[in-house]
């Protein structure tokens, strides 16, 4: 017994043929012309959801990199503007060895007594750097100078731990946080009071008390100085790791992610030029099979 196909159902069978063939060939064009092989969701979900989480995490990355440039700028500041507390604390014990001298004249200690308050005030203005608009030894308050000045002496208006407010801490990656400030209550405060100590001391011909407790309350100002920027260097050294490991990943991630969503050129063009030559298969076959003439009607 045969079997009628009807003309319907070959033209049916061809369009659906023609219309596979042209979908495989068009997301072939599609994939070499965009250089991406994901166009939708539904090409690779798997693939996907892994290419979103990686784009997440470099979006992660960026951002913990830009924390970590503006925290290694206020160490940097901060640790600068220490390296000029440490030079005029040297330069103030030398100027305390030359008061406690017996060989140095009334007139001469009083100029160094001078030279003496000149460093203090020098101290008041480093202790208001900024980095950007932000004060770098006032504590969580950055906007307004940490030192005013008070007569010879200055007061501290900055954040302190007493308030909760002087420590300055910031994410630098997950679970990581980094303290990246002093107060200036706790380096230059302490400072400013051994140095009025010292000219006064120096002032008044009081060399006893120069020898005895303003030299040595000096020397633990500078060691002060001392542990700060050291501390400052270390974590400096930290975040350039942290920013070199970051960077390693990202290149990573990145690549994981080109995998995913980025087209192989030769083997999509490839695919592309096989799609094409399908198409033109089919285009072709459906042609010979529907080529009719009147003889077919008159059968």
């Amino acid at each position: 017994m045969s079997i009628r196909v009807s003309t319907t159902q070959i033209a049916d069978n061809s369009i659906a043929g023609i219309d596979a063939a042209y979908s495989r060939f068009a997301a072939a064009q599609q994939r070499v012309n965009t250089g991406k092989q994901l166009q939708k969701p539904s090409d690779n979900p798997a693939g996907l959801a892994q290419s979103l989480d990686f784009t997440e995490q470099v979006a992660e990355i960026d951002q913990f990199g830009k924390t970590l440039d503006q925290a290694r700028g206020f160490i940097a500041t901060s640790e600068s503007a220490l390296g000029s507390v440490n030079s005029l604390l040297r330069q103030a014990r030398s100027y305390a060895i030359q008061g406690a001298s017996d060989n140095t004249s009334d007139e001469a200690k009083q100029a160094i007594a001078g030279q003496i308050q000149d460093i203090i005030t020098q101290l008041g203005k480093i202790a208001n750097t900024s980095f950007g608009s932000r004060y770098v030894f006032g504590g969580q308050r950055t906007t307004a100078p940490p030192l005013a000045a008070s007569g010879n002496s200055f007061t501290y208006a900055g954040g302190t731990s007493a308030t909760g407010d002087g420590d300055l801490n910031l994410d630098i990656g997950r679970g990581e946080t980094l303290k990246i400030n002093v107060t200036a209550d706790q380096v230059f405060t302490p400072a400013i009071t051994a140095l009025a100590k010292l000219r006064d001391n120096v002032a008044n011909g009081k060399d006893l008390d120069i020898s005895q407790q303003d030299i040595a309350a000096i020397d633990a100002q500078i060691n002060t100085v001392v542990d700060v920027r050291a501390d400052f260097g270390s974590k400096i050294n930290r975040i350039d790791a942290d920013k070199q490991r970051n960077d390693l990943t990202k290149v990573n991630f990145t690549g994981f992610i080109s995998d995913i969503q980025d087209t192989d050129l030769p083997k999509a063009v490839v695919e592309l030029q096989t799609a094409q030559t399908a198409y033109q298969a089919a285009l072709q076959s459906t042609v010979r099979a529907f080529q009719t003439s009147l003889l077919d009607f008159l059968k």
